[in-house]
């Protein structure tokens, strides 16, 4: 990821295809710009961030996870997009959590 040049967008859109379209435009800076780019959602909604990421990034984007950050339930992890289909979801609901995408 890159550290020198990276963005944070705050929330998403909450709507499904809003969101969906900011997705696929925050992952296009990630190539075009070499831009990290990072946001939040409410945690009880992250299950949902997750999906949507999933159906609309490309399979070699990688997204890093954090949540629970110095908390017992902290998990961080990084994985492409491809690698985290083949996994079974997070449990990471209700948890503050940040995401990032990167190439």
């Amino acid at each position: 990821f890159n550290g020198q040049n990276f963005c944070f967008n705050g929330y998403l859109p909450v709507k499904d295809s809003d969101r969906l379209n900011k997705l696929k435009a925050l992952e296009n800076k990630v190539y075009k710009e070499d831009q990290t780019q990072l946001f939040i959602e409410t945690p009880y909604r992250n299950e949902k961030m997750f999906d949507s990421i999933m159906k609309a990034c490309k399979p070699q984007t990688r997204l890093c996870i954090a949540c629970g950050i110095t908390t017992a339930q902290e998990m961080i992890v990084t994985k492409t997009i491809a690698d985290w289909k083949k996994t079974k979801k997070p449990e990471f609901n209700k948890i503050p959590a940040i995401f990032l995408l990167y190439k």
